[in-house]
């Protein structure tokens, strides 16, 4: 019986001691930069679909760094939507990109977002209200509906990129290099109908 007692208690060290450095690991190092998905929503307003989305973006240092410096972050809504074919390859019917900036100004210690395609040039005190206004898309309209076909399968598709051609070219070729500057969402996909 003692020997079990014994080993438990050595066990239980162990554990206590795996735990405290794997909290000093992701302590130091952080979690990973990039964009997630957290809601999506596409919707027929009478003759057009507008899309309503959330995504939660998360800079590494290096890119806040860049940014605290003056460098201009291009970011980039891509949506599709795809006619689903069995015997050859899929159709895009709609392809539509929405391109936007973040910038910080350091006169006046504030973020922007400016999206000329929209008209909107907005101002935040914090990156996080920043980084949150840059996620969330509402109401935009992405195509109209007399685009699809009644009775066919499509598949509606959106994420949320930093644009590393967008870049100043001094960074482009780092970016490229560096999996520091890949931010991105994963496509998030799902089957509409008509």
């Amino acid at each position: 019986m003692d020997f079990f007692t014994h080993f438990l208690r050595k066990s239980n060290l162990v554990a206590v001691a795996l735990s405290l450095v794997m909290i000093c690991v992701f302590a130091t190092h952080g979690v990973a930069a990039g964009i997630i998905v957290q809601s999506v929503k596409l919707e027929q307003k009478e003759a057009t679909y507008s899309l309503d989305a959330t995504f939660n973006i998360d800079l590494s240092p290096i890119i806040q760094e860049a940014l605290h410096k003056g460098v201009t972050l291009p970011f980039v809504l891509d949506f599709n939507v795809v006619r689903k074919r069995w015997n050859i390859w899929d159709q895009t019917v709609v392809e539509t990109s929405l391109p936007y900036r973040l910038t910080f100004s350091a006169l006046t210690r504030q973020y922007h977002i400016k999206d000329k395609l929209r008209g909107r040039d907005v101002s935040f005190d914090t990156l996080e209200q920043a980084l949150t206004a840059a996620g969330a898309v509402s109401d935009l309209a992405v195509f109209n509906a007399e685009q699809l076909q009644p009775d066919l399968q499509y598949e509606a598709q959106v994420r949320l990129r930093l644009e590393a051609g967008g870049l100043p070219s001094a960074l482009q070729l780092e970016a490229l290099e560096s999996d520091k500057w890949e931010v991105s969402s994963p496509w998030y996909r799902w089957v509409m109908g008509r």
